[in-house]
């Protein structure tokens, strides 16, 4: 039997806020596209791909305040969060309560934004409580259980409670563990190896610093540049200083290619595999580096 939460209209404002930030990116796109290759145009694009993680983080809280709803089965309670689903079973419900006091010093953060309610909360009389509500702890309805407390915010509390107990006096059929599901993405263990993103990450900071030295010189350099010399190191090719992104591109295309090889290897549990196509971008990088730094001298 399924639940829907209590309304909550401010869920919307998840949405508005996607919409407000994707507009503003791409006016800042638009804006860099004007500007040309200049330090202006960099600062945009970093604050455009800056915006991408949060985009990210608030479309998918928004999509688990309009996604939230609560499955009472005879095997227990399915909590549906977008993707996750926690699983609260049947036999470890010790109680149901009726609102608690929220403590003191646990005020919502601005990443709880939307739905502030979805979220860990302390209270005085339970402890931590895992809140997946549209409505603040004293007006939840919470699982007591001996692993952990759960606050939800059914929309008829009244029938989710005669629901409730009515399953339990049926008896379990097939007894079930607490656990959160997450998609496959999500239980990578690569989220967890420091070693691995330390070196992803430095690889796309490797791409940005090429990006931005040769964005911030650009407007200086000659029309015309050297690009090529010949045995005795004289410049055999002259071309259009706009050439010189190829060397960026250079860095970024090894840092994106070997990035999803290694990922791929990583999963085959080849993870010196995938450490060595990693650090192989930033060599890449570093000579590119090179290259464009002397290349920038003429």
């Amino acid at each position: 039997m399924s639940f829907k939460p209590c309304d909550y209209p401010d869920r919307w404002k998840g949405i508005l806020f996607v919409l407000g930030l994707l507009l503003l990116d791409a006016l800042f796109v638009r804006v860099a596209f004007a500007l040309g290759p200049d330090a202006g145009s960099y600062l945009l694009g970093l604050c455009v791909l800056a915006s991408l993680p949060v985009l990210i983080y608030v479309g998918y809280r928004t999509h688990g305040a309009f996604a939230l709803e609560y499955w009472v089965e005879r095997d227990g309670v399915t909590v549906v969060w977008g993707t996750m689903r926690q699983v609260v079973p049947m036999g470890e419900i010790l109680r149901i309560q009726q609102g608690a006091d929220l403590a003191n010093g646990a005020p919502p953060r601005p990443w709880h934004f939307p739905c502030p309610d979805c979220r860990w909360m302390a209270s005085k009389q339970l402890g931590r409580v895992r809140s997946y509500a549209t409505r603040p702890l004293p007006e939840q309805v919470i699982l007591v259980t001996a692993s952990g407390n759960y606050g939800l915010s059914p929309s008829d509390p009244d029938a989710f409670i005669h629901a409730l107990q009515e399953r339990y006096r049926l008896g379990i059929a097939h007894p079930l563990q607490a656990q959160v599901q997450r998609p496959p993405l999500w239980t990578w263990a690569l989220w967890r190896d420091r070693q691995a993103l330390a070196l992803i990450g430095l690889g796309l900071a490797g791409v940005l610093l090429l990006f931005g030295a040769l964005c911030f010189r650009f407007p200086a350099l000659s029309a015309n540049l050297p690009l090529h010399f010949d045995a005795n190191g004289l410049p055999d090719r002259i071309a259009g200083k706009a050439e010189l992104f190829a060397l960026p591109l250079i860095g970024l295309f090894a840092w994106g290619a070997n990035v999803a090889a290694g990922i791929l290897i990583y999963r085959q549990v080849q993870r010196q595999g995938a450490y060595l196509l990693w650090g192989g971008a930033v060599v890449v990088e570093i000579i590119a580096g090179f290259a464009l730094r002397n290349l920038m001298r003429w």
